[in-house]
């Protein structure tokens, strides 16, 4: 892997190539409603058939034809296969809102090799995208979190899930502020955990956890493979949402993939 195609060089490239964005308003599940080109690489993936598509899981756009998500996104619909990716959504229900959605179909679909369900672990998959997308102030890459040491202790988590326990998905992209937790912490809540998804318990390396001390805020059902982000000088992509317990319980962190440490497993598909 050269110096010019590590997820760090192109990082620095798409920050250059793509206009300012929207600011981030402080501040899914006890989150708010995002601004058009908030997040301008938010995906929403799509499963059953080209007549009736059934929008399952988020991802987040890191290349001009990349989206990465979760690994279980692609393996546990009994909807239909996960056939298209859209971009630039902001509200599912609208065509009036500050949005610009494009679909597009998918080419590949790449899961990590070391992920075998039920077991939790090395949940992360890349999905690739039928056309080359062109950046906008609406469609842009995200860059990665490469290092495990982290800004801040603060995440933003985004997407269409269920916004209250056992409501419907939400039309409308929703963000909403969680807070880092330890994982010797986050382990504790999941103790009672069946052996075969978490045999060697949460795992540092590889899984972060997040959540809220004080509100119900959380990621729920239909959040899965969205982003975990973190504000820097811009937005970096920290984790993937996979798995939780139960959604918005104070003090019940959900986890997510820690992506870090697979940046080299992208960059040797994306970037090769």
């Amino acid at each position: 892997m050269s110096v010019a195609n590590s997820a760090e060089a192109k990082c620095e490239e798409y920050k250059h190539r793509v206009k300012k964005r929207a600011s981030i308003i402080t501040y899914v599940f006890g989150g708010i409603a995002s601004l058009g080109k908030e997040f301008p690489h938010m995906a929403i993936l799509g499963c059953g058939t080209p007549e009736k598509i059934e929008w399952l899981c988020g991802g987040s756009l890191i290349s001009d034809q990349f989206v990465l998500t979760a690994a279980h996104c692609l393996v546990t619909s009994n909807l239909g296969d996960l056939i298209r990716v859209r971009l630039g959504e902001l509200d599912l229900q609208s065509v009036s809102d500050d949005g610009n959605p494009q679909d597009f179909g998918i080419s590949g679909k790449y899961m990590h090799p070391n992920y075998h369900p039920p077991s939790q672990y090395n949940d992360i998959a890349l999905l690739k995208l039928d056309r080359q997308v062109q950046f906008s102030d609406y469609i842009a890459p995200i860059c990665f979190q490469v290092n495990r040491n982290l800004p801040n202790a603060n995440f933003i988590a985004t997407g269409w899930g269920r916004t209250e326990l056992g409501g419907s998905q939400s039309d409308i992209l929703i963000k909403v502020d969680l807070e880092y937790f330890p994982n010797e912490v986050c382990q504790r809540n999941y103790d009672d955990v069946a052996l075969e998804s978490l045999s060697r318990g949460i795992v540092d390396d590889t899984q972060i956890c997040a959540g809220s001390r004080q509100e119900e805020k959380d990621t729920c059902q239909g959040d899965s493979g969205g982003p975990l982000q973190i504000r820097d000088d811009a937005l970096y992509l920290v984790g993937i949402t996979s798995f939780g317990k139960a959604c918005g319980v104070v003090n019940s962190p959900a986890v997510y993939t820690r992506v870090s440490y697979y940046v080299s497993w992208v960059e040797g598909i994306v970037w090769s």
